[in-house]
């Protein structure tokens, strides 16, 4: 069986798709040498455990190692063969971090120090997942925005000056920086156009802090607008069942609460309760056991059905009162 070649966690003499390098020797394996696991696209699953890495050696600013395959894994044996056949190349490191140890040394970024959780197998170690970054000892990985917003706030920090001359006639200092790509797109400069002065960048920063803030107030706004008119819905709803049945009308506040925070559960709510029979569908209604005819039997109703006989009917109230 020929011998395995090793893959390349990290060459500190190459940057990485943040743009930023790792020096080798400022890579702790204390907590990875316990346990190399393998893992397919740093996805923190049973599932996607891989195997294991061997061998692992630090030698002229390289650290490496030997995989070890799961062959019992039939999903395993597929990911095994593509890289022996020579289809996959490529691993990536996911890194713990502490972010004060990011920062710019003679004009480039390092991560001085970090410590290696794991090394994943993956198809293409250039795109941004080459490095799977959890900074100050969290579980989360950071996002790309949080990465780049990180790089960003390393690189003012020891700008190079650039001396008076002609072009600067005020004999003023003026601070330029080397943007990476991701943060000059950010930024809104182009991808080819990565220095740029510093009064630049921070006039680029604020105005993207000022349309963060009217797109908040924009959304905060559009909300309040939505959560009033769902309330106005639910109020309408709450307020055509009262109608039905007025009964309900003392626990008004409590249904629309209800409704705000489950609708379907009010509607079910609304739906159980019982509709107040019509007096004056009674009296339209010959066949009705409460049939009310008469002045002597409208005489013969409670004081409340009374009223709301009066209230719901008054064309049948009116009726009758013309009774001889």
């Amino acid at each position: 069986m020929p011998k395995k070649k090793p893959f390349v966690f990290n060459d500190e003499s190459v940057k990485n798709s943040y743009g930023f390098s790792i020096p080798t020797k400022g890579i702790s394996l204390k907590r990875f040498k316990k346990n190399p696991v393998m893992l397919d696209s740093h996805y923190n699953s049973t599932h996607s455990v891989l195997g294991y890495w061997e061998n692992i050696t630090t030698d002229k600013g390289l650290l490496t190692g030997v995989p070890v395959f799961d062959s019992e894994d039939e999903n395993v044996t597929v990911i095994e063969g593509k890289v022996e056949r020579g289809f996959i190349k490529s691993c990536s490191m996911g890194i713990s971090f502490n972010r004060e140890d990011l920062k710019l040394v003679a004009g480039v970024l390092i991560l001085e120090k970090c410590e290696l959780y794991e090394v994943s197998i993956v198809a293409v170690p250039s795109n941004a997942n080459s490095i799977r970054l959890y900074a100050d000892g969290s579980e989360t990985p950071l996002t790309d925005d949080e990465v780049q917003n990180l790089c960003l706030s390393v690189l003012p920090v020891d700008a190079e000056e650039v001396k008076p001359n002609e072009n600067n006639p005020e004999n003023k200092y003026m601070k330029k920086v080397m943007l990476t790509v991701l943060a000059a797109l950010a930024l809104g400069f182009k991808e080819t156009e990565l220095e740029h002065d510093v009064e630049d960048i921070n006039t680029r920063v604020q105005k993207l802090g000022a349309e963060k803030t009217a797109l908040e107030l924009k959304l905060e706004i559009l909300e309040g607008d939505a959560a009033d008119a769902a309330k106005k819905g639910i109020e309408a709803k709450v307020d055509l069942a009262i109608k039905a049945n007025p009964t309900l009308a003392k626990n008004r506040d409590k249904f629309v609460a209800l409704g705000l925070q489950d609708e379907a559960l009010l509607n079910d709510t609304l739906g159980a309760m019982p509709k107040k029979a019509s007096l004056g569908a009674q009296i339209d209604n010959p066949g009705s056991p409460s049939e009310v005819k008469t002045a002597e039997e409208f005489q013969s109703l409670s004081i409340d059905a009374q009223l709301a006989f009066k209230n719901d009917n008054p064309e049948a109230y009116a009726k009758l009162l013309t009774q001889k």
